[in-house]
């Protein structure tokens, strides 16, 4: 009898421990659940990924007949028409001084807005869109290959590899993008 009754005081103790570790996990699970969440939409350039806020992402689209402008900058590959808007097609590579080059054979657009511009990123391919915890994204501490770190909101270790995550704001508005009346950037 004395077995059962000891058999009985364990059963209480584990039930209470299970209790105790289930309002732990509930707590732990609201510390983590009011870290801000962001989402990005996720592309490729070259052997790298990288993220865009969605919110400055209006659509995503397979290349069309890509016009290209004389006397233009690197990073302005042409323009389209989309639906009667005539838009830049913007290739970030040498921005982020990567190799620019021929253009992707399977090119994607992202079709942004982000500081007072509309154009549209030349991509290889877009992966889709991940929802981030802002307290995951580290600082990055090294510059994008010549590219200014204040460019990149900071990277993030994913299963697929280093994603970084862009400043769009910040990439647009800078003076590579102000084009003057003879072509060329300010």
């Amino acid at each position: 009898m004395a077995n059962q009754d000891q058999r009985s005081y364990d059963i209480q103790a584990i039930l209470q421990e299970m209790r105790d570790e289930y309002w732990r996990s509930l707590e732990e699970t609201e510390q983590t659940s009011t870290s801000e969440i962001r989402e990005f939409v996720i592309f490729r350039l070259g052997n790298e990924r990288y993220g865009i806020a969605t919110g400055s992402a209006r659509e995503v689209l397979r290349l069309p007949r890509l016009v290209p402008v004389p006397r233009l900058p690197a990073q302005i590959r042409g323009i389209i028409n989309l639906r009667g808007l005539i838009l830049a097609v913007t290739d970030l590579r040498p921005l982020l001084g990567l190799q620019s080059g021929e253009l992707p054979a399977r090119p994607q657009l992202i079709v942004a807005e982000a500081a007072g511009l509309t154009t549209a990123l030349l991509t290889e391919g877009v992966e889709g869109i991940r929802s981030i915890a802002v307290d995951t994204i580290e600082p990055i501490t090294e510059g994008l290959a010549g590219f200014p770190r204040e460019a990149a909101l900071g990277h993030v270790a994913t299963d697929q590899g280093l994603l970084i995550l862009l400043d769009l704001e910040h990439i647009l508005a800078r003076d590579e993008f102000i084009i003057d009346q003879k072509g060329g950037a300010a």
